[in-house]
């Protein structure tokens, strides 16, 4: 039953993989720095579409430390503090002290 259900989510949900990404990666343990932050993939088309950063999971609407995850796209997420907006892109590191 349990992979049934797996399969039906796997198919709803789209991947965007991080194509530069090495073989050999390991997600680091516990929360990442924030100015260390890496967008490894996204997942949408589901209910709720999720950011991959670092290897963990962060669902819309999750907090990373002062940010919170406002919106995630197709290779893209926005992370928001207040009126600040901090945006990734799958392949490269943002430092959050260098906003845009």
């Amino acid at each position: 039953m349990s992979a049934l259900f797996g399969l039906l989510l796997a198919a709803q949900l789209q991947i965007t993989p991080n194509p530069t990404r090495p073989d050999d990666y390991r997600a680091g343990v516990g929360g990442a720095p924030l100015a260390s932050l890496v967008l490894d993939s996204t997942l949408t088309g589901g209910r709720v579409p999720v950011a991959i950063l670092n290897g963990h999971l962060y669902p819309l609407g999750s907090q990373i430390g002062p940010y919170r995850v406002i919106a995630v796209g197709a290779g893209w997420v926005i992370l928001g503090e207040g009126s600040k907006r901090l945006r990734l892109v799958i392949g490269s590191s943002t430092n959050p002290n260098e906003e845009k």
